[in-house]
């Protein structure tokens, strides 16, 4: 043990000290300073004899020990369904690539080409993987683990919007006769409640009210953990409609006694949403003639069922769970009549029912009181 020179730094000479620790001999490089160099040696020395000094490998701890810490501290941030999703991240796909890697030897250029070894899944199954690999990343950073955040610039794959495909009043009527009778009320309640997937098959026979004709949204079942729903606004009252409430009196016959939950399998466990979707909605789909489409359709259906009716959007959202009208008009503008044909009919039908637009007087020379009556009332209201 002791100091010697190697290499340089400009005009000078670098100098390293040379030491044990655990067994392990360690060399670090001080400075240009012979003396510096010595003084750090006999500090290192008084460390290792006092059990102060733990030795930290180049780049950082293994990404495996720094992604499992990061969490195990995470998960009561966590809803229940995301955390198991990141756990199943970690172990497929992040700690295989880079688990023995000393998390600052990772690089930009690294996590490129594992975007690339992902090719085959979806875009947003690749955005889902890089999700908790930046949060680490970033965390690591945060707390200088390491000097670079080599996935601040990573991007996000493209996703293009899932096409909303909903069901035309025939094609449910076409539905529901032919779907398996023991899941026709099920497929009642989704096409008219604007419920998801996940929070119907959550659905418990105490947050249903028949007497008050409402439905409380307050659990969702996502890969078989039950949580909260999507959003805080998704935790909801909803109105049961006339058909929700004939399909829920129906299944309470069925279920009402065997537990908790209002849809079960016909083993009389609680449902799964990829067995309902793959043995169910996908059969009952082609054995209809209708389009083959994602089982969240269902929720698309009510909404432009409701729209295009002329149900109140404020209504509608509220009974989806959204705070505004504004996803309504964004994502269902077509299938609402008044933004959809945009052709002045409801101007047409109030102003011209009365005579033409700009006449004041009634074919037989009296004053059109009721279209001065509308005119002025626009005028106060605008």
């Amino acid at each position: 043990m002791g100091v010697y020179k190697k290499g340089r730094k400009g005009h000078k000479d670098l100098w390293w000290i040379d030491y044990y620790h655990e067994g392990k001999r360690v060399r670090e490089c001080v400075g240009t300073s012979k003396t510096l160099a010595e003084r750090a040696l006999s500090v290192r020395k008084a460390q290792v004899l006092q059990g102060r000094y733990n030795l930290k490998p180049k780049g950082g701890p293994l990404f495996r020990e720094f992604a499992e810490a990061w969490l195990e501290e995470k998960e009561s941030h966590l809803k229940g369904s995301t955390f198991t999703d990141y756990r199943s991240i970690l172990s497929q796909y992040l700690i295989p690539t880079f688990g023995s890697r000393p998390i600052g030897k990772i690089t930009e250029g690294d996590i490129e080409r594992f975007i690339n070894s992902l090719e085959g899944r979806s875009p947003q199954r690749v955005n889902n993987v890089l999700t908790p690999l930046k949060g680490i990343l970033k965390t690591a950073h945060r707390r200088h683990v390491i000097d670079t955040n080599p996935g601040e610039f990573i991007k996000p794959l493209r996703v293009d919007k899932p096409d909303i495909m909903p069901l035309s009043m025939e094609d449910v009527r076409l539905f529901l006769e032919v779907v398996d009778p023991c899941f026709r009320d099920y497929f009642l309640v989704a096409f008219f409640s604007g419920l998801r997937p996940s929070e119907q098959i959550a659905l418990k026979w105490d947050r249903v009210d028949v007497a008050r004709n409402k439905i409380l949204v307050t659990e969702a079942r996502v890969r078989g953990v039950e949580d909260t729903p999507k959003t805080v606004e998704s935790g909801r009252t909803i109105d049961m409609l006339p058909p929700v409430k004939d399909a829920l009196e129906s299944q309470a016959k069925l279920t009402f006694l065997k537990g908790p939950y209002v849809f079960l399998s016909r083993e009389g466990s609680v449902l799964d949403v990829n067995n309902l979707r793959n043995r169910i909605w996908y059969p009952t789909l082609k054995k209809a003639k209708i389009k083959r489409r994602t089982m969240y359709q269902t929720r698309h259906t009510f909404a432009t069922l409701m729209l295009s009716s002329g149900e109140n959007p404020i209504w509608a959202a509220k009974m989806m769970g959204h705070t505004s009208t504004e996803m309504l008009f964004k994502r269902y503008s077509r299938y609402i009549p008044n933004l959809t044909h945009r052709d002045g009919s409801v101007f047409l039908e109030k102003f011209y029912g009365h005579g033409h637009l700009l006449d004041t007087k009634t074919e037989n020379g009296g004053v059109n009181r009721s279209l001065q009556d509308d005119l002025s009332r626009e005028n106060e209201e605008g």
